[in-house]
């Protein structure tokens, strides 16, 4: 399974918790779909104390998923000029 990694960037003043509370609901939504122990094994992430960076590690179909759904959720927030990603390569979590 190919794992790849990014880094969101966000904006100066961006709240901790709301990164986290994104991230948490498309690991949720996804969970719906592939359960729950298969997202565990496909996603990881880890968001900056100040909220202004957040790096995903993912791995296959489920991965992708969450990767897509978390996108989406800071595009309805931010608008889609509203945050940066930047594609690291392997895992990194």
């Amino acid at each position: 399974m190919d794992t790849q990694t990014l880094r969101f960037i966000f904006p100066p003043g961006a709240d901790p918790e709301v990164v986290e509370d994104d991230f948490g609901l498309a690991l949720f939504a996804v969970s719906c779909i592939y359960g729950r122990p298969g997202v565990r094994l496909a996603a990881r992430y880890l968001v900056s104390p100040d909220g202004r960076r957040c790096v995903a590690s993912v791995a296959g179909t489920a991965g992708e998923a969450v990767l897509r759904i978390f996108t989406g959720l800071c595009a309805s927030r931010l608008g889609e000029d509203g945050f940066r990603i930047e594609r690291l390569g392997g895992a990194a979590c």
